[in-house]
């Protein structure tokens, strides 16, 4: 009985002496930085052994010389003089290699139109922003590893090693941290609730309480956030807008400033948090599919604005997840208010986890847990200097503006396709346009055989 005692007494101790109270104080991000930075030379460390192995089972070699297209094409149209020269009559006189033959039309002739149609649909810049990177380095997460292959014994050590660090440690603490953001956010919504707003101080109460909540969920990710240019902050009255990759965007965001937030209702723990929030402020939330939900977002952030004294509100123009390798169509509602815009720019370091929500694949529960086994989640913010919208520019370019900064900032695609694909179907007007958009594009980009013209294309098209 006594050595149970003192087990439990010594987890309780680790955790609120070791988690808890230097969360409220905010005194882990120097341990959390000294840990990601063990944590990546442990990545180096792994990644030297995979090297080696493969230099001593001859895969350092596997770069192979591409030929180029003057090249194919030369294959190509030696190929068709061969396949002719065999087909010619016995009585006939071959041609020599420098006389050349009548083109005809032939299946190889479009061989080079097929592969770039192929390598086309292969690697689609849209739809692959909406699934998970595969690493270029192994970070000993095995779904980032599609094809795991047996390295060496000491590989498959450190693997179980740092399988019982992040599910035997991390995931218990990480979870007691987790549900302590949670019950600090009940009670401090109990507290602000209770309390009269009229207060002078309970502005300044309800900024500290919230913020707080934020820096506890995001302490249970051991995140490690760098904030840059944190003048350019949203101030009371503006529009904060970023990229969007997952809902702790908003958590990050949270971390270092208060926001009246902008988004999907959902359901299950994170619907839950939603109604929690909507006790204390004015936050909106809308189902997508509803028109009429789209008007009362506009009139509802407009009437929100138009106060001046209101915090600041957060919202994701892109409307949906992207796997933070680019920056998709910005939706123009909030950018057709007359007021402040503020940029800010996310970018995640993938090497210690995949921050992207599949939301179409994985529910919130499913995510939040492969969050709680990751290594850490660290991240850049860029507060970006606040824009207005110019006399003559309509909303549309205004967001266009908007978006290219951001992207410019984060390093990131700046795309013009609506993220929203990924969860309805085009309509046959849009997806038309859209085909005759592509084919024009990729006949002009394409590489074609001497002896077939753009001219002479269209019956080539249906092939393709």
């Amino acid at each position: 009985m006594l050595p149970r005692i003192f087990i439990l007494v010594y987890w309780l101790s680790t955790f609120v002496f070791g988690f808890l109270v230097p969360a409220f104080l905010g005194g882990t991000l120097t341990l959390r930085r000294w840990y990601i930075k063990n944590v990546h030379r442990l990545f180096v460390y792994c990644d030297n052994i995979i090297n080696e192995r493969k230099h001593l089972l001859g895969f350092d070699n596997e770069s192979e010389e591409e030929i180029s297209s003057e090249e194919e094409e030369e294959t190509i149209r030696r190929s068709t003089r061969q396949r002719k020269r065999k087909h010619l009559p016995s009585y006939v006189e071959e041609p020599g290699d420098e006389e050349e033959v009548t083109p005809s039309f032939g299946f190889c002739d479009i061989a080079p139109l097929v592969m770039n149609g192929i390598s086309t649909i292969r690697d689609d810049q849209v739809t692959t922003r909406f699934y998970a990177q595969e690493k270029r380095l192994w970070n000993m997460l095995t779904r980032t590893s599609i094809h795991p292959v047996f390295m060496s014994h000491r590989l498959n050590i450190i693997w179980f090693l740092s399988l019982i660090w992040r599910w035997g440690w991390l995931l218990p603490m990480r979870i007691l941290v987790f549900l302590a953001a949670l019950g600090w956010l009940c009670l401090a919504t109990v507290i602000l609730v209770i309390l009269p707003r009229s207060l002078p101080w309970y502005e300044k109460c309800y900024e500290w309480m919230i913020c707080l909540v934020f820096k506890l969920v995001t302490h249970s990710f051991s995140a490690v956030v760098k904030f840059h240019n944190p003048e350019n902050k949203a101030k009371h009255g503006g529009i904060c807008v970023a990229n969007h990759t997952s809902p702790l965007d908003a958590a990050i965001l949270s971390y270092d400033n208060c926001y009246s937030m902008i988004g999907q209702r959902h359901g299950g723990i994170l619907g839950l948090c939603q109604k929690i929030l909507d006790m204390t402020n004015e936050h909106i939330w809308f189902e997508r599919g509803e028109s009429k939900d789209r008007q009362m977002v506009v009139n509802r952030l407009t009437r929100h604005c138009s106060t001046g004294n209101t915090l600041p509100v957060l919202i994701f123009p892109e409307g949906t997840c992207i796997n933070n390798t680019s920056v998709m169509m910005f939706k123009k509602g909030s950018f057709e208010i007359d007021t402040v815009i503020y940029p800010v720019a996310i970018k995640y370091d993938t090497l210690f986890t995949e921050a992207f929500w599949n939301s179409s694949e994985q529910s919130f529960v499913q995510y939040l847990f492969m969050m709680l086994t990751s290594w850490a989640l660290v991240c850049d913010v860029w507060y970006l200097p606040p824009m207005r919208r110019l006399p003559n520019e309509n909303a549309i370019a205004f967001a266009n503006r908007v978006k290219a900064l951001i992207a410019q900032k984060g390093g990131l695609v700046d795309l013009q396709w609506d993220g929203m694909i990924k969860r309805k179907k085009l309509s046959e007007r849009i997806r038309t346009t859209l085909m005759d958009l592509e084919r024009q594009h990729f006949l002009e980009s394409s590489v074609l055989p001497r002896n077939i013209s753009h001219g002479n294309l269209s019956t080539l098209t249906s092939v393709l």
